[in-house]
């Protein structure tokens, strides 16, 4: 039933011939924004054309990489080779042509990737110093990277279909923590960060499951979860029986196609369903962690109540040189997973934020107390994801970048002060250096060469103590004699001890040992040589600081954060004396074997360097390297008389340099009428990223007085977007530039014969414009963004202008600014604040008319940087008129309050009703026509909106609002109110 008191909403769109295009033109756009970032930029989001990509060819690989990393294709063709090896007598698979490996160093990104596209290709980042203290174990980051990504594309190989993409449609061939465990079963050992440490406290804390989004560590536990149950199955049923597994498959459309799926295959080859397995393996952890957490400590066992610091995860915990501060580097909770340094006054208990971003432990503080050093990942030099030093007043002020492209961290002062210790990385090797705080200058402190990395740094005296992971992968603590320049090295390196704490007085050295799959807390006396255990505590403890003696603590206290769950850590102080005993537990062989199970055939853990595996080099092509990504056809019969063929295709490269796409359908009724096409290039050789596009088919369409407006455009159109870089954390900017000729025609006039307040008749027409766009964007991350986000700040900048051209009249110039802001209110409240004004002068097509609509446009942000909208026009909520004329002021206010973070309610098992927040609004307007503000139509609404998070198919998520709106005139009245439903963004851009 409608409201009264408003005209009657006929709103409706009459389906053009061919419109089966526009659902396949949704379908392009997903594919687009995923195959187009298939290289390196799916991460740092940047191009470099300043790389000169080399090509070194083995028996089985491409291996690609840029000519100043010359030397690194000997090492990973050794690794590759003795992989490739490995795997194919494990899984049963070969190729018939060579992989390809692409190696960089442009970022400091411990990680990489493998793509299921055409053969597979694996992008991996190399010479990152970040495996020194984020991962563990004696392998080197390329060793173990490349075979674990080599892992992933024999899996893909295996359980490939005949049906390419459209596997996915009959079952699921690759669940993700199945994939990961494969990965790390086949090429990696059974360690703390691989993943014992988050496996235990997960089973300890009896919520195994890493899609609750109860913890930051969910991703960790993703991958433990894999490790162990692929282990588990492979000493259960052995490596043949996995190998089955991975090859089995089900016959679907009539026997036609053949598919793997990771449930069925489970159900065929064991005779017992993933849930019975999954509730054995379970069962099975459960008795083996519990078994070992009886005879080690809690965090109970400290003795002392934990600190009440800031955040829930805990990375450094510094106590300032006279104690009476605490800088804490924290991350805030898992919902919302934003990086700070705190400084906690302990008198007052004040909390103040200092920094904040990708920062990097551990901190320091100046020996006077008045200023924190830290790290952080910023751009660099050619927009590339860099760590660099920054120091900042302990009260938040005066922030100040040390370094620039340094890739530096780990700092320490010096005794005086007025210098600073940092780690800095150079061509993949790591040492120690000094920077002179007032000239700027480095000294360089360890001449260590080759595949090194360095981490945590503390300087004592004329001492400087830091953790090594050294090139024969041994991970030790070492001192370093500054006035001799000896090393000193107190750990053997086979236990994986890392972060050196001194003792006030020098004397000791507290670290953390990774022996016992969790980290626990040793002592080192420097006089004996003596080991102490402090802790032996089941979910780990980290040390972090040591603190001066007192009346109380003739030795001091250490600080140590301690994993109490998954869904937090804890820091607690105790006394230096404490000592903490071994007991090794009895647990059976048969419930520990699985972490020791290994495939029959392995990976080396350091095959040599092998030049004679080179068969050629040669430069990189780019073009030769277009990888088919899918390609469909099926036919159309749209109900109006009209059929034929759609379908599409898609090519990229895998450095992200090239991309093509090309959608159509061919009409077989009207050839020349109904048969439409959209092809786009996309470039990112240069800085700005360029696309092409040449078309003729429906364009976005739009609500138009009662109809929908959907046109045909015929033309092309060339796009540069320009990205900044900055070093602000959270902060976005581009320009964009967007050239354009087209042939504009309505598919739909018949619907436009009679229009609704005064709105011109649609008109076809040939245009020639550009678009420049500046847009500047922050927002912090948050779980519920999407509909209810805690901050952010936007500003959009938008200009537009139309050349008159042959057989047109039109030409005009259109201005547009936009902002929006989040105000804090108490508690998670926030008052959001929006503006936008637009004039043009000049003549466009009837139908590009600016003004208020009387419909909602709809806009959804989907994966990738695709934005599809149904109209640009806003709507001042409670009116459904239109208002036309060339100059707009819009604003809107809404209070907004969050209600429900789930609603947990799964609908046809593919959309899922998440967040829900409230909101109170004004919204208000002027549109009118030149200088006549006198006779601007003027709106002021009301109401109040219901917001929620929809999840469809577990790919994207967008909000949706049903809201009641009245005019502020007629606030109060029983009649004329305006109840919608409408499909927006939390935030407009």
């Amino acid at each position: 039933m409608l409201p009264k008191g408003r005209p009657e909403d006929k709103s409706r769109w009459k389906p053009p011939r061919g419109v089966v295009f526009l659902a396949g033109l949704a379908g392009m756009g997903l594919l687009a924004a995923s195959a187009g970032a298939q290289g390196f930029n799916t991460l740092n989001g940047r191009n470099h054309p300043e790389l000169d990509w080399q090509v070194a060819e083995t028996a089985h690989f491409e291996i690609m990489a840029p000519a100043h990393l010359a030397g690194i294709q000997a090492e990973a063709a050794a690794i590759a080779e003795a992989a490739y090896d490995a795997l194919s007598k494990n899984l049963g698979v070969t190729f018939e042509t060579r992989l390809r490996l692409y190696l960089t160093d442009e970022d400091e990104i411990a990680n990489g990737f493998a793509a299921p596209v055409g053969n597979g290709y694996t992008d991996i980042w190399v010479h990152t110093n970040e495996v020194a203290d984020a991962w563990t174990g004696p392998e080197k980051w390329l060793r173990k990277v490349i075979a674990h990504e080599l892992t992933h594309l024999f899996h893909y190989r295996a359980v490939r279909s005949n049906l390419g993409p459209l596997a996915f449609l009959f079952g699921d061939p690759l669940p993700r923590f199945w994939t990961e465990g494969l990965a790390q079963y086949e090429t990696e050992t059974w360690d703390a960060f691989r993943g014992d440490r988050w496996l235990r406290t997960a089973v300890l804390d009896d919520a195994l499951s890493f899609n609750d989004g109860r913890s930051a560590w969910n991703g960790r536990l993703l991958y433990a979860v894999g490790n162990a149950q692929m282990r588990y199955f492979a000493k259960r049923y052995g490596d043949s029986t996995l190998a089955q597994l991975l090859h089995h498959r089900k016959k679907v459309l009539f026997g036609l196609g053949e598919t793997h799926d990771f449930h069925a295959a489970m159900k065929a080859v064991t005779g017992r369903t993933y849930r019975a397995f999954y509730d054995e393996w379970r069962r099975h952890v459960n008795v083996y962690y519990n078994t070992l957490a009886g005879y080690m400590e809690t965090p109970d066992s400290l003795g002392t109540a934990p600190l009440p610091l800031p955040g829930a995860y805990l990375s450094d915990v510094q106590y300032s040189p006279d104690t009476t501060r605490i800088a804490v580097l924290s991350l805030v909770s898992a919902v919302r997973p934003v990086r700070r340094l705190y400084v906690v006054d302990r008198a007052s208990n004040r909390v103040k934020g200092v920094a904040e971003g990708d920062l990097h432990a551990p901190v320091a503080w100046r020996p006077d107390g008045r200023q924190l050093a830290f790290a952080r990942r910023v751009r660099g030099r050619h927009g590339s994801l860099l760590y660099d030093l920054y120091l900042v007043d302990a009260d938040g002020g005066d922030l100040r970048r040390l370094t620039h492209s340094r890739r530096a961290t780990a700092p320490s002062f010096s005794p005086d002060g007025l210098r600073l210790a940092f780690v800095g990385v150079e061509g993949g090797t790591a040492n120690l250096f000094v920077l002179d705080l007032a000239t700027g200058a480095e000294t360089r402190l360890t001449h260590f060469t080759g595949d090194v990395q360095l981490a945590v740094v503390r300087w004592h005296g004329d001492r400087i103590a830091f953790a090594r992971f050294d090139a024969a992968g041994r991970r030790d603590v070492v001192v370093l004699d500054l006035a001799s320049g000896a090393l000193h090295v107190l750990t053997d390196g086979t236990a994986d001890d890392r972060g050196p704490v001194w003792r006030p007085d020098g004397t000791q050295l507290a670290y953390t040992s990774l022996r016992d799959r969790v980290p626990n807390v040793f002592v080192y006396d420097m006089a004996t040589g003596r080991h102490r255990r402090v802790t032996y505590l089941a979910t780990g403890a980290t040390v972090h600081d040591w603190l001066p003696p007192d009346a109380i603590h003739p030795e001091g206290r250490l600080v140590v954060v301690a994993g109490v769950s998954k869904q937090r850590d804890r820091a607690y102080w105790f006394d230096a004396r404490r000592r903490a005993v071994n007991h090794p537990p009895p647990v059976r062989t048969p419930y520990a074997a699985w972490t020791t199970h290994r495939p029959p055939h392995r990976v080396p853990p350091a095959p040599a360097p092998d030049t004679t595996l080179i068969r050629r080099r040669y430069p990189y092509r780019a073009f030769a390297n277009l990888t088919h990504v899918a390609s469909f056809a099926f036919p159309y019969f749209n109900g109006a008389g009209d059929w034929g063929v759609s379908g599409f295709t898609a090519w990229v490269e895998p450095l992200g340099k090239h991309a093509f796409f090309l959608l159509g359908n061919l009409s077989v009724a009207d050839p020349g009428g109904e048969s439409f096409f959209t092809g786009s290039y996309l470039n990112n050789t240069l800085r700005p990223a360029l696309s092409l596009s040449l078309y003729r088919f429906p364009g976005a369409a739009r609500y138009y007085g009662d109809a929908v407006l959907a046109e045909r455009l015929s033309g092309g159109d060339l796009t540069a977007i320009w990205p900044f870089d900055t070093d602000r954390p959270y902060l976005a900017s581009s320009l964009g530039l967007r050239l354009r000729v087209a042939d504009i025609k309505p598919l739909n006039p018949e619907d436009f014969e009679r229009t609704i307040d005064d709105l011109p008749q649609p008109e076809a027409g040939r245009q020639a414009d550009a678009r420049l766009t500046f847009t500047l964007r922050r927002q912090r991350p948050y779980r519920l963004n999407v509909v209810h986000p805690l901050d952010g700040l936007g500003l959009r900048l938008r200009l537009t202008g139309a050349a008159r051209v042959p057989g047109t009249d039109q030409a005009f110039l259109r201005g547009e600014v936009a902002a929006y802001g989040l105000v804090p209110l108490p508690g998670p409240h926030r008052l959001f604040l929006y503006g936008r004004m637009q004039a043009q002068t000049g003549r466009s097509l009837a139908q590009d008319v600016i003004g208020f609509s009387r419909r909602d446009f709809i806009q959804v942000a989907v994966p990738g940087p695709a934005l599809f909208s149904l109209g640009d026009a806003e709507r001042v909520r409670g009116y459904r008129r239109y208002a036309i004329g060339n100059r707009v002021a819009f604003a809107s206010v809404e209070y907004r309050m969050p209600l429900v973070p789930d609603l947990q309610t799964r609908l046809l098992g593919v959309v899922s009703l998440g967040a829900t927040a409230l909101a109170l609004f004004t919204d208000a307007g002027l549109v009118w026509s030149g200088g006549d503000l006198g006779g601007a139509v003027e709106r002021l609404g009301m109401g109040v909106e219901v917001k929620n998070a929809v999840q469809i198919g577990g790919i994207f998520e967008v909000m949706h609002a049903v809201g009641i709106a009245q005019p502020a005139t007629d606030l109060f009245a029983r009649e004329g109110y305006d109840l919608y439903y409408r499909i927006r963004a939390a935030v407009p851009f």
